[in-house]
């Protein structure tokens, strides 16, 4: 009986501390859960894309949407200017008695001319004397480059030529744009300046004919390869900035509407 009741109270102790085991764990869990209500309710209360003021996607896809047409708008207005290398892929034009040709000439000329009116800004294509995409071509402006004689005997006039279409549709913009290339053709080398008339005889007629009768064009000859040798071989620079000026001044002109 003794032994019985001595083992009553140690049955006691280990319920006892079930119990408080017990009620730990279930305050622990008590614990949990209301944490987790309370995360959940201020999550569901907080709105972070409010709190940090970002837009909405549909917002975020119309103005995407503005920019690509700002972006496309802009690319539409970039000026495009076209020029033609006389000769260039087709006969070698005239040819010097040091085997120099204008088909060489006119193509160094028109390069270096497209590559300084793509470092201005300019959208510019570059063709050979017969290209197909020159059919129904469209630019604010277009230029066939070409170069005079070779002869020394007689010695050629000195001058550069520009020459246009009188069957063209723009006779007026063909005239500014013949105006401002001589205007500033004359100031940056010095040459005299002739008008010439390409008539549908004239073995460069083809490209008024080719191209969209909404670009003006111009056939210009920049000076004879043996009177002008100096300024063509030595200061090519200046037949660039004449010419790249010019299409300046009738951009300009253009745009005022004149």
């Amino acid at each position: 009986m003794d032994e019985i009741k001595q083992e009553k109270p140690i049955e006691n102790d280990q319920d006892n501390t079930r119990s408080g085991k017990d009620r730990i764990v279930f305050r622990g869990v008590q614990s949990v859960v209301g944490i987790a209500i309370l995360t959940a309710t201020i999550l569901t209360l907080w709105n972070p894309r409010s709190f940090m003021k970002t837009p909405d996607i549909q917002d975020l896809f119309q103005s995407a949407t503005q920019e690509q047409e700002i972006l496309s708008e802009s690319v539409d207005q970039v000026t495009q200017i076209g020029i033609v290398s006389g000769h260039w892929q087709d006969k070698p034009g005239n040819v010097c008695r040091d085997g120099t040709s204008e088909h060489d000439v006119n193509y160094g000329i028109a390069y270096q001319l497209q590559i300084f009116l793509e470092s201005e800004g300019y959208r510019v294509d570059l063709f050979p004397e017969f290209d197909e995409a020159l059919f129904g071509y469209q630019a604010d402006a277009l230029i066939a480059v070409y170069a005079g004689s070779c002869e020394d005997n007689p010695l050629p006039p000195s001058g550069f030529r520009i020459g246009s279409s009188l069957t063209v549709e723009n006779l007026n913009a063909v005239d500014t744009l013949s105006t401002c290339l001589a205007a500033s053709y004359q100031q940056s080398t010095g040459l005299p300046y002739y008008f010439e008339v390409v008539d549908i005889d004239h073995p460069s007629y083809h490209i008024f004919r080719d191209i969209s009768a909404d670009t003006p064009a111009v056939r210009f000859e920049i000076g004879a390869l043996s009177t002008n040798s100096d300024l063509i071989f030595k200061d090519s620079g200046a037949i660039v900035k004449g010419i790249s000026d010019g299409l300046a001044c009738y951009l300009e002109a253009s745009a005022a509407g004149g």
